[in-house]
C-alpha cells in the first residue's frame, strides 16, 4: 500500500467515526462507558435528604389506598414534630376530599403551616398527550405542588426537567424544592448517577408512625415520603442502576443539586477535532513507528482519554461521549495492521528476489575478489574462482578437479576440510611455485554447509573455500622497515632504539651485568663549518666515513643518535685509564683528515662516557648519562673526554629543581622587590632607586639572587619574572612623595623574546609614573651590534621619555667607537672598578678614564658598590655625580627606602671633611 493509499483508508475510517457520532449510532457504547465512569467515582449521598418508604406493613394498616391519606397526615404531623424542615408527599392525591381522613390530612397540612409539599404528575393521555395531574386546590393551597414526570418524556438517559407551566402556575421540579438554596439551570440538567442511592438515610413509614427512629434524625433535613418498591408505572430505566423507581431517581436528582453535581454534556461536536487529531498524529507518526509501538501507542492514547473523560467527569461535571474517538482509533490500528501485512508480503516478495540476484552477485564478488578465492564442493571440483586465483594458479581452475590445479599445500588443507571438517584456526604462510617463479602466500581455509543448488553444485553438503594472498612483496617492505627503524637512512649506524635494545641484550643475564657495559658519546665539532662551505652532501658523505670509522674501533653496536652525535657501545666497564685511552683513541679517530671528492675537512671530536657500575643497568639512564657527561665536556676548554659523575646528575636535578620553585614562587608570589638608594654625591640626597627582586621561599628561606636570576635567565623564565618587577616597582614608587627615579634591569632574553615596549607603557599607564622617572638598565652584551633590533627598541623607548641606562660598563664588550652614538643617557661604573679605589692604580685610571669620556659625551655616570667613605669622596672629587652602594643603604624593602626619604641630609650621608681627604684626590 502506497502513502497515499494509507492516508485515504485512515481518512476514511475516521470520516466514518465522525458520521457515527453525528448520528448517534454510537450512544449505547457511550452510555455503557458512563455507567462505568459512574461505578468508577461512586460517592455518598449527603445525609441532608432523608426517605421515608411506604412499606406494606404501613399499606396494610391503612387498609386502601385511599385511607392512605390519613398515613400521610400521620407522617406529616410526626415530621413535623420532629422539626423536618420540608416534607414532599409523593402519592395520588387528585381525588376529592370526601373522606374523614382527607380532612385529617387537611388539618395537618393545616398544622404543617407550609412545610408540606405534594405532587404534580405529568402522564400521557390517551392519545399520547401530555396530562398534569393536579392535587385538589384546598390541599394544593397547603401544600403547593412539586413537579415529577411520571410518564416518558422527562427521562431522556440523564435528563432532569427543573419546572413546567401549567394553567398560569410555574411548578418547580421535585429536586429543586428539596434544595430551594442550590441555583439550577433554567430548564434541565443532567443527573449525577455516580452517587450511591444505597447511601441514602431511609426509614419505612411503619418505623416512623410507631417511633422507631433515631431521635434528631428528621431535624433540619428534607424528608420524601414515598413507595420505594418498582413498577412498571412508577420505574425508569436509568445508567448504572438499569431501573429505578421514580421516587428513587428524584432521590438521585435531588442529591444531585445538593452536591452541585448537575452534569453537563458536551455533545458529539468536541469529538468530531479530536478524532480529526488522532488521523492527523497517526499520518504524522505511523511511518516512523512498527506494529507494536502503534498499538502500543493506540491503547495508550485510549487509558489517557479516558482518564481524562473520567477527570472532566469528576472534576468539571462535564460528560464527553468517547465511543466514536475509540472507533477512530480501532480503524486506525486495524488499517496500520493492514499496511504491515501488506508491507510484510512486500517485503518477502523483495526477499525472495534479493535472494535469486544473490546468488548471480556472490559468484561475482569471489571472481571480481582482490585476493585468491577458489570453491570447491564434496566432489572436489572447483565450483568458484576469482580472477587472481586463475592468474596466480592456473587459467582453467572453473570445474576442473582440484588434483590437477592447485598445489599440494593447498590441496592438503581443502582434503582434510571436506573429509573430517577440520579447519585452521589461524592464517599459514607457504611458499608455492608459480609457473617459474615462487611467490610466498598466507592462506586460510573455511567450512561450510549448503543445500543443493547453491554456488552451482546440485548436491548440498560441505563446501571449503581457500582464500589466499600473494605476501611476496610485502614481506620485502616490512623487512626494509625493520631495517631503517633499527638503523640510521644515512650512515648505517643502528638507531637510537637499536642501540638501547643492544646494551639491554648486555646486561640482560646475571653474567652479562657482571662483565658490565659501557658506553660512549662522540660529539662532533666544526660540522656546520663543513656543511656552510662544501655544502650538505659532503656534510652527509663526512658522517658516513665517521660511522665507519667508528665501527671499525671494536664496538658493540655504533648508532647515530642525532645530527651530530654518535654513540659507541662496548662490553665491560671503564677501566682507570682503559676507558680514557679508549674514549681518546676515538677522538683521534674521529678528527683524522677526511677527504671529500677532491676536499678536505677536519672535524673535532668530545666524548661523554659512563658504564653500568656508574650509571646502573638501565640502558636508557647510561645512555642519558653519557650524554650528560658530553654536554659538559663541550661547555669545557680542550678536548678530553669527560667520565660521567654523581655530582653532575644533581646539578641537572637542582637546575630542573630551581626551574619548578622559580614557576612556583611567581604563581605564588613569594617575589619581592627591594630597592637600593642612588646618592647625589654633592649633596647626600636620595636622587633615585634600584629595583632588585628578592625571593622568600617558604622552606629554604632568602635565596640569593645569584642563585635564581641564571636559573630564570636560563629557562626563560625572566621574561615574565622581569615583566612582574617592573610592573611592581612603578606601581610602588609612583606613590611615594619625593619623585625620586627608579632604575629597572632588563634581561636581553626580554629584548629577544618579550615585549619590552609593551610592558613599560603598561606600566607606566597603570602606574601614573612620569616616563622621565623610568631608567631601563641594559648590559654591554646586549648591544655589541648597532644595527640590532635592540638598538630601535631603545630608540622608541627614549622617544617616548623613558631614559635608558648602560649597567657594568667596562666588564663586557666595551668599546670606545660606538659609545657616543649609542641610545644611552647613563653609564654606570662596574663595583669591581670601584672596589679597587683608592690602592689600586689600574682601577684608577679606568675610571678617571670612564668619567672624562662620559662628561666628553655627555653622559651621567652613575657608581656602584660605594663601600667607604673614601671611595665616595675620591669618585665626587672625580666627577662623579651619583653612587650607590653598602656606604649609603643596603637594598631594602619600599618601607624601609619610605624612612630614609623622610630623614633630613645630614643624618643620613655625613657632611665632608676635604682637608682630610685631600691627599687621596690625588690618586684619583
Amino acid at each position: 500500500m502506497t502513502r497515499a493509499r494509507h492516508l485515504i483508508v485512515t481518512a476514511i475510517v475516521c470520516a466514518f467515526a465522525i458520521i457515527a457520532v453525528g448520528m448517534g449510532w454510537l450512544s449505547s457504547v457511550d452510555s455503557a462507558l458512563r455507567d462505568l465512569r459512574y461505578s468508577l467515582t461512586s460517592r455518598p449521598a449527603s445525609g441532608d435528604i432523608i426517605f421515608v418508604a411506604i412499606d406494606d406493613s404501613a399499606i396494610r394498616l391503612a387498609g386502601s389506598a385511599t385511607a392512605a391519606r390519613g398515613l400521610y397526615a400521620r407522617a406529616v404531623d410526626v415530621l413535623d414534630a420532629e422539626g423536618a424542615r420540608t416534607i414532599v408527599l409523593d402519592g395520588t392525591l387528585g381525588d376529592a376530599l370526601d373522606a374523614p381522613w382527607d380532612m385529617t390530612l387537611v388539618e395537618a397540612l393545616m398544622r404543617a403551616q407550609g412545610k408540606a409539599r405534594t405532587v404534580a404528575t405529568l402522564s400521557q393521555g390517551p392519545e399520547g398527550e401530555p396530562v398534569v395531574d393536579m392535587p385538589p386546590d384546598r390541599i394544593a393551597a397547603l401544600a403547593p405542588p412539586v413537579f415529577i414526570d411520571t410518564g416518558l418524556r422527562q427521562f431522556t438517559s440523564e435528563t432532569y426537567t427543573t419546572r413546567i407551566s401549567h394553567q398560569g402556575w410555574m411548578i418547580e421540579s421535585l429536586a429543586t424544592a428539596l434544595t430551594p438554596e442550590r441555583a439550577v439551570p433554567e430548564t434541565e440538567f443532567l443527573i449525577d448517577f455516580a452517587i450511591d442511592l444505597d447511601t441514602v438515610p431511609r426509614v419505612t413509614l411503619s418505623d416512623l408512625l410507631s417511633g422507631r427512629f433515631e431521635p434528631g434524625l428528621f431535624k433540619g433535613r428534607q424528608v420524601l415520603v414515598g413507595f420505594a418498591y418498582y413498577s412498571q408505572q412508577s420505574s425508569r430505566s436509568v445508567p448504572r442502576y438499569t431501573m429505578l423507581s421514580t421516587p428513587s431517581v428524584q432521590l438521585l436528582a435531588a442529591e444531585t443539586v445538593r452536591q452541585d453535581r448537575m452534569l453537563i454534556k458536551a455533545g458529539p461536536l468536541p469529538v468530531m477535532p479530536i478524532i480529526a487529531g488522532v488521523w492527523l498524529l497517526f499520518a504524522v507518526f505511523r511511518r516512523q513507528m512498527t506494529l507494536h509501538a502503534a498499538i502500543a501507542g493506540a491503547l495508550t492514547y485510549g487509558g489517557i482519554l479516558e482518564f481524562t473523560a473520567l477527570v472532566l467527569q469528576v472534576h468539571a461535571g462535564l460528560l464527553i461521549d468517547t465511543a466514536g474517538i475509540h472507533l477512530a482509533q480501532l480503524g486506525l490500528v486495524a488499517t496500520a495492521f493492514w499496511y504491515e501485512l501488506e508491507a510484510r508480503g512486500h517485503s518477502l516478495d523483495s526477499a525472495a528476489r534479493e535472494r535469486d540476484s544473490m546468488r548471480g552477485i556472490l559468484m561475482r564478488v569471489v571472481a571480481d575478489n582482490f585476493d585468491g578465492v577458489v570453491v570447491v564442493d564434496q566432489t572436489r571440483t572447483v565450483r568458484a574462482a576469482s580472477r587472481l586465483a586463475e592468474e596466480v594458479l592456473s587459467p582453467g581452475l572453473l570445474g576442473s578437479a582440484m588434483d590437477r590445479v592447485l598445489p599440494p599445500v593447498f590441496r592438503t588443507a581443502l582434503e582434510k576440510a571436506l573429509d573430517d571438517g577440520t579447519i585452521m584456526d589461524r592464517v599459514s604462510e607457504e611458499v608455492i611455485a608459480c609457473g617459474e617463479r615462487e611467490r610466498l602466500v598466507e592462506f586460510v581455509v573455511t567450512l561450510s554447509t549448503v543445500e543443493a543448488g547453491e554456488v552451482n553444485s546440485n548436491s548440498g553438503g560441505r563446501v571449503a573455500c581457500l582464500t589466499f594472498r600473494d605476501i611476496t612483496e610485502r614481506r620485502a617492505v616490512e623487512k626494509q622497515l625493520t631495517y631503517l627503524a633499527q638503523h640510521d637512512p644515512l650512515t648505517g649506524a643502528t638507531s637510537r632504539v637499536k642501540f638501547v635494545e643492544d646494551a639491554e641484550k648486555l646486561l640482560a643475564t646475571p653474567a652479562g651485568r657482571g662483565r658490565g657495559a659501557s658506553i660512549f658519546l662522540v660529539g662532533l665539532s666544526r660540522l656546520k663549518v663543513v656543511n656552510d662551505t662544501l655544502g650538505h652532501a659532503y656534510g652527509d658523505a663526512l658522517l658516513r666515513q665517521v660511522a665507519e670509522r667508528l665501527g671499525q674501533m671494536g664496538a658493540v653496536s655504533v648508532a647515530r643518535l642525532e645530527g651530530n652525535a654518535f654513540g659507541v657501545l662496548r662490553e665491560g666497564v671503564l677501566g682507570a685509564d682503559e676507558g680514557r685511552d679508549y674514549a681518546e683513541r676515538l677522538i683521534a679517530e674521529v678528527a683524522r683528515p677526511y677527504t671529500l671528492n677532491g676536499h678536505h675537512a677536519i672535524v673535532g671530536a668530545r666524548v661523554g662516557m659512563t658504564d653500568s657500575d656508574l650509571s646502573g643497568c638501565s640502558a636508557d639512564t647510561m645512555v642519558s648519562h653519557a650524554g650528560l657527561a658530553l654536554s659538559i665536556a663541550s661547555d669545557r676548554p680542550g678536548t678530553g673526554p669527560l667520565v660521567f659523575s654523581r655530582e653532575m646528575d644533581a646539578r641537572i636535578k637542582s637546575k630542573q629543581d630551581m626551574e619548578v620553585a622559580l614557576r612556583a614562587a611567581l604563581d605564588g608570589g613569594e617575589f619581592s622587590v627591594h630597592y637600593q638608594p642612588q646618592v647625589d654625591l654633592e649633596s647626600g640626597e636620595i636622587i633615585g632607586v634600584e629595583a632588585l627582586a628578592r625571593w622568600t621561599h617558604p622552606e629554604l628561606g632568602n635565596v640569593s639572587p645569584a642563585e635564581f636570576i641564571p636559573a630564570a635567565e636560563e629557562t626563560g623564565l625572566i621574561i615574565e619574572l622581569g615583566r612582574w618587577i617592573l610592573h611592581a616597582a612603578c606601581q610602588e614608587v609612583a606613590s611615594w612623595p619625593k619623585p625620586v627615579r627608579l632604575s629597572v634591569n632588563v634581561s636581553p632574553l626580554q629584548f629577544e623574546h618579550g615585549d619590552v615596549i609593551g610592558d613599560v607603557r603598561l606600566a607606566l599607564a597603570t602606574s601614573g609614573m612620569a616616563p622621565e622617572r623610568l631608567y631601563i638598565e641594559i648590559t654591554e652584551n646586549l648591544i655589541v651590534a648597532e644595527t640590532s633590533p635592540v638598538i630601535d627598541t631603545l630608540r622608541t623607548l627614549r622617544a617616548e621619555g623613558v631614559r635608558i641606562a648602560l649597567d657594568d660598563f667596562g666588564t663586557g664588550y666595551s668599546s670606545l667607537s660606538y659609545l657616543g652614538r649609542l641610545p644611552v643617557d647613563t653609564i654606570k661604573i662596574d663595583q669591581s672598578f670601584v672596589r679597587g679605589l683608592p690602592d689600586d692604580a689600574e682601577a684608577s685610571a679606568i675610571v678617571r678614564a670612564v668619567l672624562m669620556i662620559s662628561e666628553s659625551l655627555g653622559k651621567h655616570v652613575v657608581a656602584e658598590g660605594i663601600e667607604t667613605q673614601d671611595q665616595a669622596w675620591l669618585l665626587r672629587l672625580g666627577g662623579c655625580t651619583v653612587g650607590q652602594g653598602y656606604f649609603f643603604s643596603r637594598p631594602g624593602p619600599a618601607a624601609e627606602i619610605l624612612t630614609k626619604l623622610t630623614l633630613a641630609e645630614e643624618d643620613f650621608f655625613p657632611a665632608w671633611n676635604m682637608t682630610e681627604f685631600c691627599p687621596k684626590i690625588e690618586k684619583v
